[in-house]
């Protein structure tokens, strides 16, 4: 007997596959990093077993990729390492990222971040890392550029007008319907996100400065002393904002 499945129960499991997200990922708003949260990417990334990568290309020095090496070794006693600042081509990274456990992104430009990536033809690489369990992390720059359509870091924040504001291309770690905003409360960033979302429909996660999110699967939970803002657009003139605290968790796969 061959079972044919009605055509309404196919096209919602597509749908439920093309909204799955599976992957580990610790997205701090900047500032200070959360220990904890620097603590469980080393578990994620496999504790005293963990080969992490620390990657600079979003700043123009080293020393933020230092200063987040010191964090993480607090949590294990196995070598970390940082990619080169100015890689001149693939070979000089493709050891790193191809051994690597778990890869976290410093701060700083994620334009510039998203360019350096592009360069060196490492985003599908970078992808199906993400996509066989390699924990990922980023702070700043860092996290913005996680969702597929990325803030740039350009735009009017005196208005609440997302066309104002410029979108460019990220690594596209999150589901597609997540753009994500960093630095956000303290840099009073909401008309730039509550903007984005009435025009584009996506939903917009505003991670504040100190605070982070762990991701696993679609299960992302707060950690940290302020909040992260979730925003939702119910009609191109009202907006839904939840605001969640430390230990709070949301399904990233709800539009």
């Amino acid at each position: 007997m061959v079972f044919k499945a009605p055509m309404n129960f196919l096209l919602l499991f597509f749908f439920i596959l093309s909204t799955c997200f599976a992957g580990k990922l610790v997205l701090i708003g900047g500032g200070a990093r959360p220990r904890e949260a620097m603590q469980r990417f080393v578990q994620l990334s496999g504790s005293q077993q963990s080969r992490i990568l620390v990657v600079p290309w979003a700043s123009g020095s080293l020393e933020g990729a230092a200063n987040i090496r010191a964090e993480l070794a607090a949590f294990t006693r196995a070598p970390i390492a940082v990619a080169p600042l100015t890689p001149q081509s693939p070979a000089q990274v493709l050891g790193l990222i191809n051994s690597a456990t778990g890869i976290f992104f410093a701060g700083g430009d994620q334009s510039k971040l998203m360019k350096t990536i592009e360069s060196l033809r490492l985003a599908d690489l970078l992808r199906q890392k993400f996509n066989q369990g390699i924990a990922f992390g980023g702070t700043s720059a860092g996290t913005a550029f996680m969702s597929q359509r990325m803030i740039t870091g350009t735009g009017d924040l005196r208005v609440i007008n997302g066309a104002k504001v410029e979108l460019g291309r990220g690594l596209g770690l999150l589901p597609p319907h997540i753009i994500v905003d960093q630095h956000f409360i303290v840099r009073g960033r909401f008309n730039r996100l509550a903007g984005i979302v009435l025009h584009t429909n996506l939903v917009g996660v505003g991670i504040d400065e100190g605070t982070a999110l762990v991701v696993l699967d679609n299960r992302a939970q707060v950690i940290g002393p302020t909040q992260v803002l979730l925003f939702k657009a119910s009609s191109t003139k009202k907006l839904i904002v939840r605001v969640l605290v430390n230990q709070e968790i949301f399904d990233l796969s709800i539009r």
